[in-house]
């Protein structure tokens, strides 16, 4: 009896072993479909950004090549042939801001009331060095009709970006913020990327140059939830949920969520997570992937 025991006992280690092993296989092709999937979503997450950003320059070529001539007819015309709804989804908008001495405030509100906005404001009213009012919003909805005016050099966060793309020459893309926007009740998050736009169109070579020669902002603001929305409806099943922060991973810099309900009920134990981050016009933000319970179920389907 002792040479067939121990065989059973051989066979069933071995036949312990063997499934062992092709557990280890599924969990490895498992980790490096997730891995396949989180390098796409990061990619479609970076080009969507980037191509929004071609957009920006586009609108800083037309102040460029009218030489800063652009009345609010021209600008809607330029932004209905971008076709924002149909084939930039996420996008909230294309507007432009004006930069604005305090001399000339005064003058400046008069001739925007005579553009066709008759009920035109600066605000909020502070006593700023200058002041940087919404002229252009496209399209033009209720939305971006409740920025009109809206002086973004009042608000510590977008003013750090508006300062750091005058500075730079450069797109620069704010923190976290809540958009004037929003005028419903249910809220997202959202920033906005600005790209300036200077005096005799070329960019000035110094810091001070740039500072000096600085007329104003082309820039998109942006819902955060509509945003990757439309970038995952793009993805065919990407199998991912995701935490999106700007800067470090913290409840006050969250800029997107999925997978969970508004009071953060919900929260889970992915089987696969990956942390990345990734650089939004001189900014970085920290993306938390993790694996989704249909796609975690789709494993358990292939193990059994």
């Amino acid at each position: 009896m002792f040479i067939p025991l121990a065989t059973l006992l051989g066979g069933l280690t071995a036949s312990v072993l063997v499934a062992v092993s092709l557990l280890d296989v599924v969990d490895a092709r498992d980790r490096l479909s997730f891995e396949r999937r989180v390098d796409q979503a990061q990619d479609a997450i970076r080009d969507r950004l980037d191509t929004y950003v071609t957009l920006l320059r586009a609108g800083v070529g037309l102040f460029n090549a009218n030489h800063l001539d652009i009345d609010r007819e021209a600008f809607r015309a330029f932004a209905a042939g971008l076709r924002l709804n149909k084939d930039y989804p996420g996008i909230q908008g294309i507007g432009y801001t004006a930069r604005v001495q305090p001399d000339e405030r005064e003058a400046f509100v008069t001739v925007q009331r005579q553009q066709g906005r008759p009920s035109f404001r600066t605000w909020p009213d502070h006593p700023g060095p200058e002041f940087h009012s919404i002229i252009y919003l496209e399209p033009q909805d209720r939305r971006n009709e409740a920025a009109i005016g809206f002086d973004m050099f009042s608000e510590p966060i977008r003013r750090a970006a508006m300062e750091q793309a005058r500075d730079t020459g450069q797109p620069a893309a704010s923190g976290r913020v809540e958009l004037v926007q929003e005028i419903d009740e249910a809220k997202q998050a959202g920033f906005l990327i600005y790209v300036p736009v200077y005096r005799g169109g070329a960019t000035p070579k110094t810091t001070s140059e740039r500072q000096d020669g600085l007329a104003g902002f082309v820039y998109s603001p942006f819902r955060a939830d509509d945003l990757f929305t439309a970038i995952f409806l793009g993805m065919r099943n990407p199998g991912l949920e995701l935490r999106v922060y700007d800067g470090p991973p913290s409840p006050q810099n969250l800029l997107h969520r999925s997978g969970l309900q508004p009071d953060g009920s919900g929260e889970r134990a992915a089987r696969h997570t990956d942390t990345r981050t990734l650089d939004v016009a001189g900014r970085q933000w920290t993306i938390a992937y993790l694996s989704s319970p249909q796609l975690e179920q789709s494993a358990r389907s292939r193990r059994s």
